[in-house]
């Protein structure tokens, strides 16, 4: 199902001949035709459904709330990743991947033991009120266009859309309709463990393991779909994973410092990968006509 009018924010060239291509290929008669019921898309978020940078979205509102914590309990300041905030020490916070164990520990007890509807209001209230530092925008408004364009005509075409985060699952789902069109249901992420008593479910300090990122990508796709994805889209090395498992893999290059950011740092083995795969390399700055 294509038109004129099809990914109106996509410059003609490879990158959307290609999925246009594919997606005949799956819903017309013919060798290739997969069934409605298997035809699953899971996208990673940050980076590749919105902006990443300078720091992940849910990172401001996290650092809001250890602020408070912070205020509240001053001898926090003495210990990671309380004392990086409070120091402003961007260099520690922006090393995710070197301080896992402490910036895991911080989000859990940035909203333990409280229920998931007093955890979702919160959300709610900063998407209602927060602005990217930079862009100055409100965060609801950071998805880029044509990506919620190829959501769109994926659905339109019988595809079952997942998002697959790595980032927290219920930051995500009260606001995933209202900025993808893409159902709470349909929202895979990394997750706080949590547990029933006296009637509500509430927030716990564990966290569900695997995480969804690298090869816990798949494995939560899997738990939730029973099945691989036929078209999967990322941004950075810990997609790679979940590209493999996936007919048709798709990556999100940053290269746009003008309307967006320029960044290749954590994407080089996604890069290379896509290179040595086939995987369809969209250019931010080729590719998107517009980009908000």
């Amino acid at each position: 199902m294509t038109s004129p009018e099809t990914l109106p924010s996509w410059n003609d060239g490879p990158a959307r001949t290609a999925i246009l291509e594919f997606v005949r290929s799956v819903t017309q008669p013919g060798d290739s035709f997969v069934p409605p019921a298997d035809r699953i898309a899971t996208f990673d978020n940050d980076g590749t459904l919105w902006c990443e940078k300078p720091t992940y979205v849910q990172a401001y509102f996290v650092f809001a709330r250890w602020k408070e914590m912070v205020a509240a309990r001053p001898e926090l300041a003495r210990e990671q990743p309380y004392k990086a905030l409070v120091e402003g020490d961007r260099e520690w916070l922006s090393d995710v991947y070197a301080h896992v164990p402490e910036l895991i520990k911080g989000v859990t007890e940035a909203f333990v033991g409280i229920t998931t509807e007093e955890f979702e209001k919160a959300v709610t209230d900063f998407f209602a009120t927060g602005r990217h530092p930079t862009l100055d925008v409100p965060f609801a408004k950071l998805a880029y266009r044509p990506m919620r364009e190829l959501i769109a005509f994926l659905e339109a075409n019988d595809f079952q859309v997942y998002m697959c985060s790595a980032a927290g699952r219920d930051f995500v789902r009260p606001v995933s309709r209202q900025i993808y069109g893409i159902p709470r249901e349909r929202v895979i992420g990394s997750a706080t463990t949590l547990e029933y008593r006296d009637g509500d479910v509430y927030r716990t300090a564990g966290v569900e393991q695997p995480i969804d990122d690298g090869p816990g990508k798949p494995v939560h796709i899997w738990t939730r779909t029973g099945r691989k994805p036929l078209l999967a889209g990322g941004n950075a090395d810990g997609d790679v994973p979940m590209l493999e498992t996936a007919r048709f893999g798709l990556l999100v290059r940053h290269d746009d410092a003008d309307r967006e950011f320029a960044y290749e740092g954590g994407a080089e083995q996604a890069l290379a990968a896509a290179h040595e795969r086939g995987w369809t390399v969209v250019s931010m700055k080729e590719d998107f006509a517009k980009v908000f």
